[in-house]
């Protein structure tokens, strides 16, 4: 069930059920952008959920693995749904970004994975920030990068010897590339958080 928005000239608030959820519908965002924006609270009883799918998908990757070189890749929803609860952003299920951060209206765009393989970006990407969650399935713990880069940073980087991130994007191609490789170890971006997904806590770096 999606949120009821509730638009007066004192503001605008988020309810679901019935209920106000923390915050308000960040001020900066247009009117006009509202229905590309589908916010929910990532909360106490989402958080242990997300938590609980993991280990079944754990399982099941490790069941399929034992049929095929390849298990399932790490799926985004448990990465956006841990990424929102530690850092207080509000997940958005709508079309623009994965997250709105409430503090500064920002738009931020969340990417984990779980192996040496590529992350993709769409030709139309916007974002104020990009979050990269790295997993190590060995362990179960969660690295969470907040990486600085937008958008525009993002168009600069090389996808290839000869072509830029935005280049490609203006192709109307989706880049694809290590966000480790590209972006982590040349930037010396450094882990903000660790989460550790067996003992359900999360340590500030």
């Amino acid at each position: 069930m999606g949120f009821l928005l509730y638009i007066s000239y004192h503001g605008a608030f988020i309810y679901s059920y019935g209920i106000l959820l923390y915050g308000c519908i960040p001020s900066g965002l247009a009117m006009a952008k509202i229905k590309d924006y589908d916010l929910i609270t990532v909360d106490e009883h989402r958080i242990q959920t997300t938590i609980d799918v993991y280990f079944q998908w754990r399982t099941l990757d490790i069941m399929l693995s034992t049929l095929s070189t390849r298990g399932i890749n790490f799926p985004s929803e448990i990465s956006e749904n841990i990424v929102c609860y530690i850092c207080g952003y509000w997940l958005n299920k709508g079309s623009a970004g994965d997250a709105i951060d409430p503090n500064g209206n920002r738009i931020i765009e969340i990417k984990g994975s779980s192996s040496t393989g590529p992350s993709s970006f769409s030709p139309s990407e916007r974002f104020d920030e990009l979050v990269f969650v790295k997993l190590n399935k060995q362990n179960d713990t969660l690295l969470i990068y907040l990486t600085g880069i937008n958008n525009i940073s993002l168009g600069n980087i090389y996808v290839n010897a000869t072509e830029t991130v935005l280049e490609q994007q203006q192709a109307g191609r989706r880049p694809r590339f290590n966000i480790e490789d590209k972006i982590i170890k040349p930037f010396n971006i450094q882990p903000s958080f660790l989460f550790d997904l067996r003992k359900r806590t999360f340590t500030r770096l």
